[in-house]
């Protein structure tokens, strides 16, 4: 069995690191003739108060960085729901964010990155003269650095909220964001008395299969568990509960002789794109598990459940919604 915790799980997560050195991309300020004499002194100031107008420091999880008031070119290799969500459109982003089924119809214009090579990757992302680059993969930080101002989010340390609310402050649209977050917030709530009755002492867990592979996940690696554990209150199979909700692990690998004790009463059901599943759904353990059995099984398309920005946690609450209801006794 595999654990790992929340930000050991980033290497899952994050685009390919990029390799290739990248050199010298500096800004001439033009210096022009001389002033005269006695200007010098206003002419500077009036320089700085121009640059203090249009730029501003901003904490990152890799230090301080000086960003655009307003950035208006942005390239973000992994975070593009957070940015959609408050109307702004990055002009590159990671195809696999670009892949999320719940940001259909969102994306025009939006260029998914050249991952062919390292190379590809920055001589698009340079050729498109970004004044704002966000990234999750801080192997990339000094290569994207040498093209504009890039701040790094490191993964698993801020809560759903929290990473949407900073992504969101640095494109100057935090009002925006608090706004959506209090409205889903409230839809959240609306219902949690109703779904905590539906379930009762019940059991809820998630179960993904991969080639060869089961992963369970808690509250810590999207999936919507954050909105079934942490927002709701609903429990979780005591080795996922432990580990994934109370404790501090992302998720665990899990062998097929192992997933009963993961089983809850309800399940969610996601495959890898592309993986045969045949080894749990044609199994004699899966076809026994009372969840199974009983028909509380959700499947979930992956592709679009593994994302946990603003607008995938607002369609999974409907689809769990709409799923308990459905099982209300």
């Amino acid at each position: 069995m595999r654990n790992m915790t929340r930000r050991g799980a980033v290497s899952l997560l994050a685009v390919a690191a990029l390799s290739i050195p990248i050199t010298g991309c500096s800004s001439n300020a033009g210096s022009g003739g001389q002033a005269p004499a006695g200007d010098n002194s206003a002419d500077s100031n009036g320089a700085a108060n121009e640059a203090a107008a249009t730029t501003r420091t901003v904490t990152t999880d890799k230090g301080d960085v000086e960003i655009p008031v307003n950035p208006t070119t942005i390239v973000s290799d992994y975070y593009l729901g957070e940015l959609l969500a408050v109307n702004v459109k990055p002009v590159i982003a990671s195809p696999y964010a670009l892949n999320n089924p719940f940001l259909a119809g969102m994306c025009d214009g939006i260029e998914p990155m050249n991952v062919t090579s390292a190379e590809t990757s920055l001589e698009m992302i340079a050729a498109a003269h970004p004044d704002l680059i966000i990234t999750i993969t801080e192997a990339d930080v000094d290569k994207y650095s040498a093209i504009a101002p890039t701040v790094f989010i490191q993964d698993g340390t801020r809560t759903d909220e929290e990473l949407f609310l900073y992504i969101a402050d640095l494109v100057g649209r935090k009002e925006e964001a608090q706004a959506y977050a209090n409205e889903f917030n409230d839809n959240v709530a609306a219902v949690r008395d109703e779904m905590r009755t539906i379930v009762g002492d019940r059991t809820v867990s998630i179960l993904e299969v991969w080639p060869q592979e089961i992963y369970t996940m808690g509250s810590h690696f999207a999936r919507g568990g954050s909105i079934l554990y942490d927002m709701w209150g609903l429990k979780a199979p005591e080795p996922i509960q432990t580990a994934m909700v109370d404790g501090d692990e992302a998720y665990e690998v899990i062998s097929l002789e192992a997933m009963p004790q993961y089983a809850g009463d309800f399940i969610l059901h996601g495959v890898l794109d592309g993986t045969d599943s045949a080894f749990v759904d044609d199994s004699t353990l899966w076809a026994n598990l009372p969840a199974v059995k009983e028909g509380r099984v959700l499947q979930y398309e992956q592709v679009a459940f593994m994302h946990r920005d603003p607008i995938t946690l607002k369609n999974q609450l409907q689809i769990f919604i709409d799923f308990f209801r459905a099982h209300a006794e």
